[in-house]
């Protein structure tokens, strides 16, 4: 008896101790845990990423409105977040019964899902189950975590836990959605339905549906691109398991079964890569959410591309291999188009985008010299500047730019030595106006550049300064604008306010000379492909040395179109001039410019014309023998005759820095020189101011030069010592030649180095 309430009383005293641990220290570890769990809920924060928009892939839209290119990121070749909404009838409750079924109804954490899992692992040693939700996952996604680890396990429980507070399910699983990975870099479902399917996730059927939601589970795995078989047997088994939730029906588990969604492959377009490649190098606030409007007209883009590709057949011969085209609207500086294509033997350089290499400039850029120096008032489109192979020399020393025709034109009208393209007249253009000055005049006209005056010199303004087609197309709109500058517009609807760098009417005047056909006639004829009958144009082309460069770029009202064509690994043209390869592809532009974009030629100049002698670009006189008319700035108009430039008979006779020419065969006038005031013979040769340079290769005794004058029985002293023969020959040092005749001496410096 004894014994049995001994055992009655330790039963007794178990019971009252379960009771008490169950009824008040359970509840208090629960609460406690419970505490520290919603501390520790609360302490941790959530990725900073989730409350930012999910930066899609930029999309970039022609004018019209149709996708031209996909920019890729780091992360993804193609993301374009969408709404949950615009995510398809079908994809997100598949995902969610694919996922994480029970997701409406646990609060960021499946302990059924949890145990499950535990116990798998624990049973299958070789097999570690996993029990992440929805919200878990979105989590993972949003920290970009790769791999796995107990403690960012727990970190993103808790992170999850919190979310479900502040998110509610439907958005929680719009931000997971739009971060999977559903294979081939393409990011959330709007990418991975048009990669696959070529169209919105919007309009997902429900085998499609089904299909795509299975890829983020394994997405190299599952690639449907590269294999199709473990695709296909991921959505079989996609269709098992949603039959098994009561989510199909054995009859459309079997119709779906043998009637699998037939995947595409929907590369991102890409038609117009140098515009897109020009426009990511210009443009650093291209929208990651919502489709950029972009400049290009693709209409225009495509016919600059044929162009090109045809020009580049026909210039087979001469080993042409590439070729680049800008057109630009000159109103806004929208771009339209740009092309930049290879022949089948350039496709090495394929690769580089012609209009933004950077290739030496030719005579393109002698405009803005003339323009400069009209702006300042240096000269006039009527000023005479001389061609000569002395005058230079004078100016720069020891340059001697020859002409492309190798010929010396003698006394040329800035009109004229423009519209010709001659060297050597530009150059001399280019002493008055300042090389330095001119150089940053050309860039802030928007010629960008990574070199100097220092390094270039003079002979910047003939070519061996290198632009790029872009600048140079952009430069040219903005002389079309009348000197209002503007850089080049890539996206619709940008504003920005254009820059007046010169008048109106400087930029007028230089317009005209570029549209005047007959003035350019010497050089390239009344027939070339530079003139566009009926359609009014300003142009310009450029030929760097070795034709390695061939340029023609102008404008009518409305475009500028530039044209470049060439080797881009550096090799030359084989002799191909730019009127026979840019010019035409110029011109064939501007043509369907016309007829398909209704672009006007430019008007006529109503400014104020006044007659000029076609020779001396100045007033009238009775020698005259032809008159042009000429615009002048206000105030620059000429005020002096003629008459200097011809004797009594009408014979022409030019200043004395002439000379030299008038000696020539190049003296195409059979012009004199002005007889000198003082009476005295003139010296031709050698000119004033003349630096000779000692060749230490050549004998010392055959290093001389000869004398030479105007008049016939002339006397020589050099430095006051009297010479039985015109010849002096050469060492270091200054010397004063003095030449005498019967009727007065002149004299004339050099200088031995």
């Amino acid at each position: 008896m004894n014994g049995s309430n001994s055992l009655f009383s330790k039963r007794r005293i178990f019971l009252q101790r379960f009771v008490l641990f169950f009824f008040i220290f359970v509840p208090i570890i629960l609460w406690t845990t419970s505490l520290f769990l919603e501390i520790a809920v609360n302490r941790t924060p959530l990725p900073e990423n989730l409350f930012s928009d999910v930066n899609g892939t930029p999309v970039l839209l022609d004018r019209e409105g149709k996708i031209i290119a996909q920019i890729s990121s780091n992360e993804a070749r193609v993301q374009m977040p969408v709404p949950i909404t615009k995510m398809g009838q079908h994809l997100p409750k598949i995902t969610i019964a694919l996922e994480d079924h029970r997701y409406k109804f646990h609060n960021g954490i499946d302990f059924y899902a949890v145990f499950a899992a535990a116990y798998r692992t624990l049973t299958h040693a070789d097999h570690l189950s996993g029990a992440s939700t929805i919200s878990q996952q979105t989590v993972k996604l949003a920290n970009k975590r790769k791999g796995r680890s107990l403690k960012s396990k727990i970190r993103e429980t808790l992170s999850a836990l919190k979310l479900e507070r502040v998110w509610d399910k439907e958005k929680i699983l719009e931000s997971y959605m739009n971060r999977l990975d559903y294979g081939n870099r393409r990011l959330g479902p709007e990418a991975a339905a048009w990669a696959y399917f070529g169209k919105s996730a919007s309009a997902l059927t429900l085998a499609e549906s089904i299909f795509i939601a299975g890829l983020p589970h394994s997405p190299t795995n599952y690639n449907p691109w590269l294999r199709p078989e473990n695709a296909n047997s991921k959505y079989l088994r996609s269709i098992k398991r949603l039959q098994s939730l009561d989510i199909l029906t054995t009859a459309q588990s079997e119709r779906l079964a043998a009637n699998p969604p037939l995947v595409h492959r929907k590369l991102p377009p890409s038609s117009a890569p140098a515009f897109v490649e020009a426009m990511l190098k210009n443009n650093n606030n291209i929208s990651k959410n919502e489709p950029t409007l972009t400049t290009l007209d693709s209409s225009i883009q495509k016919r600059a591309d044929d162009i090109l590709a045809k020009q580049l057949d026909l210039l087979n011969r001469h080993s042409v291999r590439n070729a680049g085209m800008v057109v630009i609207e000159n109103a806004s500086g929208n771009v339209r188009a740009i092309s930049s294509v290879s022949t089948n033997d350039g496709s090495s350089e394929e690769s580089y985008n012609a209009s933004l290499v950077w290739r030496q400039a030719g005579s393109t850029l002698k405009p803005f010299v003339y323009l400069l120096g009209i702006e300042e008032r240096n000269f006039t489109a009527s000023s005479l500047l001389p061609d000569t192979a002395d005058s230079v020399s004078s100016k720069f020393k020891a340059y001697e730019p020859k002409n492309f025709n190798r010929k010396f034109s003698g006394p040329v009208r800035v009109r004229h030595a423009l519209a010709s393209s001659l060297n050597v007249p530009a150059v001399y253009a280019l002493s008055l106006t300042g090389p330095r000055k001119s150089f940053d005049f050309t860039t802030r006209f928007g010629i960008k550049t990574h070199e100097s005056i220092d390094d270039l010199g003079a002979g910047f303004i003939l070519g061996n300064r290198k632009i790029r087609l872009l600048d140079l197309t952009s430069a040219y709109s903005n002389i079309a604008r009348s000197g209002l500058v503007l850089s080049p517009v890539f996206a619709e609807e940008t504003m920005i306010k254009p820059k007046r760098i010169v008048s109106k009417e400087s930029a007028t005047i230089i317009t005209d000379i570029l549209t005047d056909n007959e003035a350019r006639s010497s050089s390239f004829g009344r027939h070339s492909s530079l003139h566009i009958k009926d359609h009014r144009t300003a142009v310009k082309t450029g030929t760097s040395s070795s034709y390695r460069d061939a340029w023609t770029v102008g404008y009518d009202k409305n475009h500028t179109v530039a044209v470049w064509f060439g080797n881009l690994n550096g090799r030359t043209m084989d002799g191909s001039l730019t009127i026979e390869s840019a010019a035409p592809a110029w011109k064939e532009m501007f043509i369907y410019l016309a007829k398909s974009k209704g672009s006007q030629p430019l008007a006529n100049s109503t400014a104020a014309r006044i007659k000029i002698d076609s020779l001396t670009g100045l007033l009238p006189c009775k020698h005259t023998k032809r008159l042009i008319e000429e615009i002048f700035l206000s105030g620059t108009e000429p005020s002096k005759g003629s008459m200097k430039f011809y004797d009594s008979n009408g014979n022409i006779q030019l200043p004395e820095e002439y000379a030299g020419w008038c000696s020539t065969k190049d003296n195409y006038l059979s012009a004199k020189v002005r007889p000198p005031l003082t009476g005295g013979p003139r010296i031709l040769s050698p000119s004033d101011g003349s630096i000779f340079l000692i060749d230490h290769e050549i004998p010392a005794d055959q290093q001389r030069i000869t004398l030479s004058s105007d008049a016939h029985q002339t006397r020589w002293k050099v430095n006051g010592r009297s010479l039985i023969d015109p010849y002096l020959t050469l060492s270091p040092g200054t010397y004063l030649i003095r030449a005498s005749t019967k009727n007065g001496s002149s004299t004339a410096q050099i200088t031995v180095r």
